[in-house]
Order: C-alpha cells, then structure tokens, then sequence
C-alpha cells in the first residue's frame, strides 16, 4: 500500500481530523493534505512519529510504497561523506594555490614560474571533482581536458626539446583517452 493511502486510512481508524494530526506532528493541514495526496513525502523524523500515533511499525508504514523506499535509501546516500569532503578541499586547495601562484608571478602562459602553480591548481582541482558526489560527468571530463590542455601548454613553455615535447603531450593523449574511458564507464 503507498504511504498516502495508509496515512489517510490509519487517521480515519483513529477518527482524526487532517488538522488534529497536523497539530500532533507539529506541521500544518497542507502538509498532511499534500502526504495523503502522494504529492509529497515526509522525511524521516515525520515518519518515525507517525508510527507512534498509529501504533504501527515503520514497516508497516512504509513498505509497499516503492517510490518513497527509493527516496530514503537516496536521501540517505546523499549525505556528505568523507569522500566528497576530501573532494571539496581539494578543490578549494587548488583554487588558493591557482590564485597564490597568480599573486607571486605575473600571470602568462609562457611563464614557467606562473604555469607550475597552474598546472598544480587545475592538477588539485581534477582530482577533487570526481570525488563530490553526483557531480555531471561532462564536468569531470571538462575539467580532465582543461589540465592536459595546460600540461601540454606547460611543456611547449618550457621550451623542451621536439623530441620530448612530443613524447610528452603522446602520453598525455593516451592517459587523457584512458581516462575518459574510466569516467563514461563509471557514469
């Protein structure tokens, strides 16, 4: 049975008005109007204290309803973990170190001095991306082809011999490509 259905059925058998069980939850009618209508869902805390008005468990109470069983088990992995934290400094790490670097050299793409802090940002700032969660893919390949992009105008800057320059930007190709091949698969 879905869960407006049942909160409709298990207030009628205890002969309560939206309003009386609005004021027993703390919330107003609308609310209680919108979860017995299936246009909205409580979150949990509502939940738990239904059960205890209604003398039910939270499993009698939710189960049936699929739609509202997919929320909780998504709103729970929505919290932020370590993993998108980490992910969040790192980004910030590598905003601080693009904007120092920018301070201390002038700011050039055929600065050596300038490039490294660059390189070194948007090398932070690749890495942290994917670790936040439900962040777009085309932002997390945006973000792979912007560094090899400056890694490849790092290395022409640093006036290498041809040689080296294109060995280099080769194998940057191929980590691009692999990559990107990691990321879709993941998506």
């Amino acid at each position: 049975m879905e869960l407006s259905a049942r909160i409709k059925e298990e207030r009628n058998k205890l002969n309560l008005s939206q309003d009386a069980l609005a004021h027993k939850l703390h919330v107003s009618r609308q609310a209680i109007s919108k979860w017995e209508r299936g246009q909205s869902y409580p979150d949990l805390e509502k939940l738990i204290e239904f059960s205890d008005i209604f003398g039910i468990t939270l499993d009698e109470l939710v189960k049936g309803d699929k739609k509202l069983e997919r929320k909780l088990v998504n709103d729970g992995g929505n919290l932020m973990r370590g993993r998108s934290i980490f992910g969040y400094v790192l980004i910030a790490v590598g905003i601080l170190t693009g904007f120092w670097g920018g301070s201390m050299y002038p700011v050039g793409l055929m600065n050596e001095d300038f490039m490294s802090f660059l390189i070194g940002a948007s090398l932070l700032i690749t890495l942290g991306i994917p670790l936040v969660k439900d962040i777009p893919k085309w932002i997390v390949l945006g973000s792979l082809y912007l560094t090899l992009l400056l890694s490849v105008v790092y290395m022409i800057s640093l006036k290498m011999g041809l040689w080296v320059t294109l060995i280099g930007i080769v194998m940057l190709l191929g980590l691009g490509w692999w990559l990107t091949t990691k990321i879709t698969d993941k998506c």
